[in-house]
């Protein structure tokens, strides 16, 4: 987008849109990288930013749900293993979870308000936050609106539901969350069926995506990122569970507290609704389920009782702090097979002039390579090419000096041999790993 000034169509090269996410998360990292320069910082700004926004939403949500100790569940979530690691990853989800957050805010200020005529600004808030969250993931930005539509049902019965109605804010989620959705519909026919096909319908049905479909796969990706993930709170949240297990499960206590202290409900309903679709659906990724650890954090915060030595706790609290960056100061030295960093200095050590393009030979290419060497990275095929795919043939047509092909070495041989076919001969000029650079030279 930097490169070609065309913020509308997310693309990888000039030859390959990619609208399988809308574009948001995009526009925040040009942003960040316009204004950090081309580095790692500058493509991590957004999430970083958004992380530390989420805190403050969190507390804004607690003076209405926990307000005897709203500063807790702020400090929780701020302290969570998975969000905090979550933090800096370059995803949609940081950003996402940050949206559902201001949207749930609105919810929650509009209803604890809802007796009051003119009270207008927070629905204004809740359908924008809806819309900012459809405009960065699509349909998974809306699960908490059916933990709320369930809520206001349980407490208020159907006649409460129109009241969620803004018309204004329903222009402006239409407006922020569809607005982008519909230009490129228009402008690329087919799109709006890839749309609904592909990134919904297969998503959720089908294992087309290869995002873990299998039936035990929510099991082994979901409950440990629960448990592990709200570390070091997640005692606090299991106290339910050991101290009184028949509590959540008693009829009694459902109406005491849709009675009384309506909250409890809404947090079980935010978490459970929406990790029980994450579970039916057949694409399944650890970070798919950040947003719920709002409320949990929430849940955490009115559930956590210190001891009775508090010192205790903060020195305790104070060393995880400790802990939490130099975790994330350990990750970063784990080698990673795809990380373009080193791939992209392999380049710098073996190659002068830096390639002006980088071609992946029947393997996914290493897209951030881009980021680091500012050169065009493209993917061929030798066998049947796919629609994001180019041909070899197509490829030598069009070859000009600065061209450099990268291949898995298995599959050297192959290319030197569909290489010659086409009248051109490919050298070795470098390796990395068992990646090896080559440069095609017409015979």
């Amino acid at each position: 987008m930097l490169q070609t000034g065309d913020f509308v169509v997310p693309a990888f090269n000039d030859d390959v849109p990619h609208f399988a996410k809308p574009p948001f998360t995009y526009w925040a990292i040009a942003g960040g990288i316009s204004l950090l320069g081309w580095n790692e910082w500058g493509a991590r700004l957004p999430n970083a930013l958004a992380f530390a926004a989420t805190i403050m939403v969190v507390y804004a949500l607690a003076r209405r749900i926990v307000p005897d100790r709203a500063w807790l569940p702020s400090l929780i979530y701020s302290s969570f293993l998975f969000p905090f690691s979550a933090s800096n990853i370059v995803t949609t989800d940081t950003l996402l979870t940050l949206w559902e957050s201001v949207a749930v805010l609105g919810f929650v200020e509009w209803w604890h308000c809802r007796e009051k005529p003119g009270r207008s600004l927070p629905l204004y808030i809740m359908w924008a936050g809806f819309g900012l969250a459809f405009l960065t993931k699509g349909p998974p930005g809306l699960l908490p609106l059916f933990a709320i539509v369930a809520f206001v049902i349980l407490t208020d019965g159907w006649r409460t539901i129109p009241g969620l109605i803004s018309f204004g804010g329903i222009v402006l989620f239409i407006t922020v969350g569809f607005g982008w959705y519909l230009f490129v519909a228009i402008t690329h026919p087919g799109l709006l069926i890839y749309f609904i096909n592909d990134e919904f319908v297969n998503r959720i049905a089908t294992g087309m995506h290869h995002r873990n479909p299998q039936w035990y796969k929510p099991f082994a990706i979901y409950i440990p990122v629960l448990i592990f993930g709200t570390l070091p709170w997640t005692l606090s949240l299991l106290r339910p569970f050991y101290s009184n297990p028949g509590t959540l499960f008693s009829c009694q206590w459902w109406r005491n507290k849709l009675s009384n202290d309506q909250w409890p409900v809404f947090i079980i309903l935010w978490v459970s609704l929406p990790l029980a679709i994450f579970f039916m659906s057949s694409s399944r990724l650890p970070l798919y389920i950040l947003p719920l650890f709002i409320p949990l954090a929430l849940a955490a915060g009115r559930l956590t009782r210190f001891p009775y030595n508090k010192n205790i706790a903060l020195y305790l609290l104070v060393v995880w702090f400790v802990i939490l960056p130099a975790l994330k100061l350990t990750a970063s030295f784990y080698p990673y097979a795809k990380d373009s960093r080193d791939m992209a200095r392999a380049i710098q050590e073996n190659i002068h002039p830096i390639p002006e393009e980088i071609v992946f030979v029947d393997s996914e290419p290493f897209w951030g390579l881009n980021l680091y060497l500012h050169s065009e990275v493209e993917h061929i095929s030798t066998q049947n090419a796919s629609p994001a795919e180019e041909p070899l043939s197509e490829e030598l047509v069009e070859w000009e000096p600065g061209t450099l092909f990268i291949i898995d070495e298995r599959r050297k041989d192959s290319l030197a041999a569909s290489c010659m076919d086409l009248g051109f001969a490919v050298h070795q000029i470098g390796s990395h790993g068992s990646w090896i650079f080559m440069t095609p030279v017409k015979q």
